[in-house]
């Protein structure tokens, strides 16, 4: 039943075709874009075999299949989707992987700042141009989403269509609380009234289906709709989620076998056999230090905002809050979790800092020139601390190098030489096998980079030599085998060649062996 109407006025809604919107989008776009094309490493395996190594199995018929795509822990909606883009590409003309990865992570830049466009609007709405101005700079650079904004990763789909779901809500109960909408009572202006709730719904339920952690959200978002607005809003948000979370299951029975296959080896697996735990558990204060390693003592100014913000954003800081606080509860911790909450951070903190600022004792034109102070300070101090990020700033150990890890201790273009020359070998012609000797295979670009359908082999036994002409050779490693020559060099890793044909891969298989976190295993 309908709640009375809330007499307060009506919420600002700015102009959506401001050019300050598209100023602020390209300016958010442009370094993700830039690291899509240019940064060939990988932060964690994830980006590759649980996104574009299976979207590259369905587009070409091979590739490399790590556990959740051998016991279903997955839906195969993302790699489906991925798998359309690089058919589409291939059939345009991209022949070599680092194209068609790069075209695909260009797209996922394109994503991260999507879910921009909503936030900035809100921040607008409740704090001026000021608080989107602070927002949209504070996002170019802030180096947690700088980081993960251009790469293939569940966390980075979901956000948009999370953060998109959020704004159709703005006046059902996310903003501030305005008057209801009236109705003539007929059944067509009662759909059209909650055509906006039905389709937040169905954003919800998707970001949730993209990455399950995402549906930690919905129940607090149906209450807050309820509470703020009518419980029969409420029921149309929650029933379209469930819609669209029951497609997904349909999609799991398409494709598994069973229905919700995914999300119950999902849960089984992490919540019943604590089977994540095996990369790592950490403190619940982990988020709370990466945060702050990682983004830098600016960090402290966006948490300043965040707090003097509540009296106006607490229903989108209680969703980011929720978020965080859930996450902090798992033993199994990574900063990449908080990826899709990050734009409700930033707005809620941007907010707050415009409503301090306009606090000051000042002459408004004194105030003018702190704010754009302050956000140009935060952008250069978030950009310079983007620079020298570390995996251990984002609470990640890594191996040494000469134990397979990465050359550098800094998140960017970490592995990029592997997947360099992974890139070479699959665009030389006469290629008939790859061995890459001892390598762990989990942290390499696979079949996405090589894009050649010829065996890829690692254990560096003889028979995986015999069967390949061409050796990828990294730190510490030497080629004892005097038949190859080196081909190609990027930093410590080389590429070998030989001639002479290839014999049949020794443990072959029609994906050339199932992927393992030890490695590539024969069966």
């Amino acid at each position: 039943m309908n709640r009375p109407p809330i007499p307060t006025r009506p919420a600002r809604q700015p102009a959506g075709g401001s050019p300050w919107w598209r100023v602020l989008l390209l300016a958010i776009f442009l370094p993700r874009a830039y690291l899509a094309l240019s940064d060939q490493g990988i932060i964690w395996s994830d980006e590759i075999f649980q996104t574009l190594e299976q979207g590259h199995r369905v587009a070409f018929g091979y590739g490399l299949v790590p556990w959740e795509f051998r016991d279903g822990a997955r839906s195969w909606l993302l790699p489906g989707l991925l798998a359309g883009a690089m058919k589409v590409l291939a059939g345009v003309g991209m022949t070599n992987g680092a194209s068609l990865v790069g075209t695909v992570k260009l797209l996922f830049a394109f994503l991260s700042t999507a879910a921009f466009y909503p936030v900035l609007r809100m921040a607008d709405a409740w704090g001026g141009r000021r608080a989107a101005v602070l927002l949209g700079l504070c996002a170019i650079a802030l180096p947690a989403h700088l980081i993960y904004g251009s790469r293939a990763m569940a966390e980075v789909a979901s956000a948009p269509v999370l953060t998109w779901g959020l704004w159709l809500l703005w006046s059902w109960g996310i903003g501030p609380a305005t008057r209801s909408t009236s109705y003539d009572g007929s059944a067509a202006s009662w759909w059209e009234k909650m055509q906006r709730p039905a389709l937040a719904g169905s954003l919800l339920g998707l970001a949730a289906l993209l990455r399950y952690q995402n549906g930690v959200l919905l129940p607090a978002v149906v209450l807050i709709v309820a509470a703020r607005r009518s419980v029969r809003a409420a029921a149309f948000v929650a029933g379209a989620a469930a819609f669209v979370l029951l497609l997904g299951g349909a999609l799991d029975w398409l494709t598994w076998g069973k229905p919700f296959q995914s999300l119950i080896v999902y849960l089984r697996f992490n919540l019943v056999e604590n089977g994540a735990n095996q990369w790592g558990v950490a403190a619940k204060d982990f988020f709370v230090r990466a945060m702050w390693s990682t983004n830098g003592p600016a960090l402290l100014f966006v948490g300043l905002g965040f707090l003097a913000g509540l009296r106006r954003t607490w229903p989108v800081a209680l969703l980011a809050s929720l978020f965080f606080v859930l996450h902090s509860a798992v033993p199994h911790k990574e900063l990449r979790f908080l990826f899709p909450s990050l734009p409700l951070f930033l707005l809620c903190g941007a907010v707050g800092l415009a409503a301090l600022i306009a606090k000051l004792p000042f002459p408004r034109s004194q105030r003018r020139l702190v704010g754009r102070g302050l956000a140009m300070g935060l952008l250069v101090l978030f950009a310079l601390r983007s620079r020298y990020v570390s995996f251990a700033d984002i609470g990640q150990p890594m191996s040494r190098e000469e134990q397979g890890g990465p050359t550098s201790s800094l998140v960017w273009g970490a592995f990029g030489e592997r997947n360099q020359l992974l890139n070479q070998a699959g665009i030389r012609a006469d290629i008939c096998g790859l061995v890459a000797p001892t390598m762990n295979a989990y942290w390499t670009g696979g079949y996405s980079y090589l894009h050649r359908r010829v065996p890829l082999l690692w254990t560096g036994a003889p028979a995986d030599f015999a069967a390949a002409n061409y050796a990828l050779v990294g730190v510490g490693q030497k080629l004892t085998d005097t038949r190859y020559r080196r081909v190609a060099q990027v930093g410590q890793y080389s590429l070998f060649r030989r001639d002479g044909a290839c014999t049949p891969a020794p443990h072959g298989s029609d994906t050339f062996g199932r992927l393992t976190p030890a490695g590539v295993s024969s069966r």
